[in-house]
């Protein structure tokens, strides 16, 4: 601690740098506010169109929906409290130019508080996705182990930290309280790079699950470069992680920890806002077809000019709805839907056939035993009725 102008502080000023108390300098709060503004919107705005599509269209809310839910509360709230932070001025200002009480403030809320709030969505978030992966039906051993696995080491990562976070001192007190000298705790240091680090390979992970059965799928590749498009979205969350584990190494190896949480913390903003969006993808195509249904006529007319509907080659459908495999088409891939006939994100038709079916089927109109074709494609599908009138006489009166 250090006295400046008779203010008791943190750790002293810089030699010739004026100290300032009534308008210290600040960095990263007005990012903040518009990442935070603009982002908790989307956020929310795409949260509300998948709980619209499992709730009224599908009527199929479940378990997944409820870690959505719970994850973007967790996210506004943390949010709430980045802001306030930044807004009464204990987050991106130095510590020696406020008082100490102020940044024992900071220490609370930034780093203790924020900290245990943090670890909740991050897990339900990921878990959204990896429950929706667990959907897909897939039969092959090394999809389920991979899912399975990324849980455990999601669900594993956040409840260690979450605790790690909560009892990281000895009196649980000392780890915002600063005045507390008598106690132990663990090098957080550590544990802050752990939790980044850990971050980064789960969503790499997660990622890259469902990369393989892409390449599978009997489909143009125009239209597996769009799915691998979808894919690289969740990238993005990489990224932010990927920036926030540089600042917070760069920002732990300084003593004024106060002013380093200033652009941490906008990218924290930015990370939340975008694990909710992330994880409420899948039902975006669904939502807009429900919605505005004229907008995804037109863009399937145009792909069927360009050639016809993508993932279609070397398969031709029958009337009603049922598909066959053409000259062309590799047996071994007959196991794996179409991406382009499931109304939400094409990854939802990555189901595994029956293992009796044999390489042609046939559905009648309506029908819902297609593999993967919940409506029978019914939509889609060459309907005609034809009246045909049959006459006869008996021969042996001609006779």
């Amino acid at each position: 601690m250090s006295l400046t102008n008779g203010v008791i502080t943190a750790i002293p000023a810089p030699e010739g740098y004026v100290v300032n108390f009534e308008d210290p300098a600040r960095q990263g709060n007005i990012a903040t506010y518009w990442v935070s503004g603009i982002g908790m919107v989307f956020a929310f705005l795409f949260m509300f169109q998948r709980l619209f599509v499992k709730v009224i269209v599908r009527r199929a809310f479940g378990i997944d929906d409820v870690c959505l839910v719970l994850a973007w509360a967790f996210t506004v709230v943390l949010q709430v409290i980045v802001i306030r932070g930044f807004a009464v001025g204990y987050i991106g200002t130095h510590a020696f130019e406020m008082p100490i009480t102020e940044f024992m403030t900071f220490f609370k809320f930034s780093v203790y508080i924020n900290t245990i709030i943090y670890a909740p969505p991050t897990m339900l978030a990921k878990l959204v996705i990896l429950l929706f992966y667990n959907t897909l039906q897939n039969q092959d051993k090394w999809f389920k182990y991979s899912v399975w696995f990324a849980m455990f080491v999601t669900i594993g990562s956040s409840t260690g930290i979450f605790f790690s976070s909560i009892f990281s001192c000895k009196p649980i007190a000392m780890g915002w309280d600063l005045t507390i000298t008598d106690g132990v705790c663990i090098d957080r240091t550590a544990m802050f790079k752990a939790t980044a680090a850990l971050g980064v390979i789960v969503d790499v992970l997660i990622i890259a699950i469902p990369i393989p059965m892409v390449f599978k799928l009997q489909m143009s590749r125009s239209k597996k470069a769009s799915l691998l498009f979808v894919f690289s979205i969740g990238s993005v969350t990489v990224i932010t992680s990927i920036i926030r584990l540089v600042l917070l190494i760069t920002s732990l190896s300084d003593t004024d920890t106060s002013w380093g949480a200033g652009p941490i913390h906008v990218w924290i903003c930015v990370e939340s806002n975008l694990l909710i969006m992330c994880a409420s993808l899948p039902t975006l195509r669904l939502f807009v077809r429900t919605v505005a249904p004229n907008l995804m006529s037109s863009t399937a007319a145009s792909n069927n000019k360009s050639g016809g509907y993508a993932g279609q080659s070397g398969r031709s459908r029958t009337v009603g709805g049922s598909s066959m495999p053409g000259p062309g088409t590799n047996p071994k891939r007959q196991h794996y839907g179409r991406f382009d006939d499931d109304p939400e994100y094409g990854l939802e038709t990555l189901v595994e056939a029956r293992k009796n079916n044999s390489d042609v089927k046939t559905n009648s109109v309506g029908s819902q035993d297609a593999t993967g074709w919940e409506d029978g494609n019914s939509d889609r599908a060459i309907m005609q009725t034809t009246t045909t009138a049959i006459t006869y006489s008996n021969k042996s009166q001609g006779l």
